[in-house]
C-alpha cells in the first residue's frame, strides 16, 4: 500500500537545503530514493528501518529511523512516524510524516 509522505517544516527545510546545494547532488538523490522506498514500503530492506527510542512524535507516536546512506561517515538518516492519516469521504489515506533528514546523531 502506497502512503502519502508529508514533511514537517524542519524536514522540508532540510530537504530543500540538500536540493539547493550543488555539492550535495549525489546525497540529495540518495535521500530522494530513500523517501521513495519509504512511500512504497517503510520496511524496505535497504532502509534498515528501526524504532528510534530517543524521540517521540508530538502526540506520542513512535519515531522510526530509516537509512538514506549506509557505511558512510556522517551517514544521513530520515526520522519519521506514522500518521496522522487523512480521510477523503470514506477513504482512509495512510500518511508518513517525515520529522527530520539529518546526519546520524
Amino acid at each position: 500500500m502506497q502512503r502519502k509522505i508529508q514533511f514537517t517544516p524542519t524536514a522540508d527545510q532540510q530537504l530543500t537545503a540538500l536540493e539547493d546545494a550543488l555539492a550535495n547532488a549525489a546525497l540529495f538523490e540518495q535521500v530522494r530514493k530513500a523517501i521513495g522506498y519509504l512511500e512504497i514500503d517503510p520496511h524496505h530492506p535497504g532502509l534498515h528501518t528501526h524504532e528510534f527510542t530517543s524521540l517521540t512524535g508530538v502526540n506520542g507516536e513512535k519515531v522510526f529511523e530509516a537509512y538514506a546512506q549506509n557505511n558512510t561517515p556522517g551517514a544521513y538518516r530520515i526520522f519519521w512516524h506514522y500518521g496522522p492519516d487523512e480521510t477523503r469521504g470514506k477513504k482512509r489515506i495512510p500518511v508518513i510524516t517525515v520529522l527530520a533528514i539529518t546526519r546520524h546523531p
